[in-house]
């Protein structure tokens, strides 16, 4: 198994090889030129996967930079057969800080391998969270209207792509998927991330998957709230 580990940089990419367990440090491409290094690496080293670093906040927030890292992973999907994951990857730089000055090298001329080596020591090590990049997401087709000045909470979508949701604007959406989240923004929507505290209780309408339950630990939704289910077809 050859895995391809990404350090992503708007300016350089560090990259680093994993083979049979053992990283292996690569080397450092500019960004502007990604595509055409990539697709060569890609197919002289016969890579299997593909782990990129997303760079969460230290509380495990969505940021500005981690968008633009789902943004890139999307593209490297796209020229990339095989799966391409992301890892999160905090507290990396700080890893990979420690493991050159234990090995004597130079951090600031080495830190995006010396980093890409570190996402792929921590992804085999399976102590991160992580999420696989998709090309295909499901449709929702009995979203529910929503009326004016109602509160809705679309709690857990499966997708962006929900039909009639383009109105409803105003409604909170809470996401987990790093993708989903992105294809919101991109909608116009100010998505937030589910490691917020949800209070149940206060929406009007809650719109969930069908077949799932709220969270047995959650508040309760007020008496007068509504629980629709959504459902999710392929294409």
């Amino acid at each position: 198994m050859k895995i391809l580990g990404i350090d992503f940089g708007t300016v350089r990419i560090g990259l680093a090889i994993q083979i049979e367990g053992i990283e292996i440090p690569l080397e450092t491409i500019e960004h502007r030129d990604y595509r055409k290094s990539l697709k060569e690496i890609f197919s002289q080293r016969e890579i299997d996967l593909t782990v990129i670093g997303l760079p969460l906040s230290m509380s495990g927030r969505f940021n500005q930079l981690a968008m633009k890292v789902v943004a890139f992973a999307e593209k490297v999907k796209k020229i990339f057969p095989g799966r391409v994951i992301l890892t999160d990857e905090r507290l990396t730089t700080k890893s990979s800080e420690r493991i050159a000055k234990d090995s004597g090298l130079s951090f600031s001329t080495r830190r995006d391998i010396l980093s890409a080596m570190e996402i792929l020591r921590n992804y085999s090590r399976g102590t991160t969270v992580n999420w696989e990049v998709r090309d295909l997401f499901p449709v929702c087709r009995n979203f529910p209207p929503i009326d004016a000045g109602k509160k809705a909470l679309l709690y857990a979508p499966l997708s962006s792509k929900i039909v009639g949701l383009d109105s409803t604007k105003e409604m909170d959406v809470y996401v987990e998927d790093p993708q989903i989240y992105l294809s919101f923004v991109k909608k116009g929507f100010k998505p937030k991330n589910l490691l917020d505290d949800i209070d149940f209780s206060t929406y009007d309408i809650i719109v969930i998957t069908e077949g799932d339950e709220l969270p047995a630990s959650s508040i309760e939704p007020a008496d007068n709230c509504a629980v629709y289910m959504c459902s999710w077809l392929n294409g």
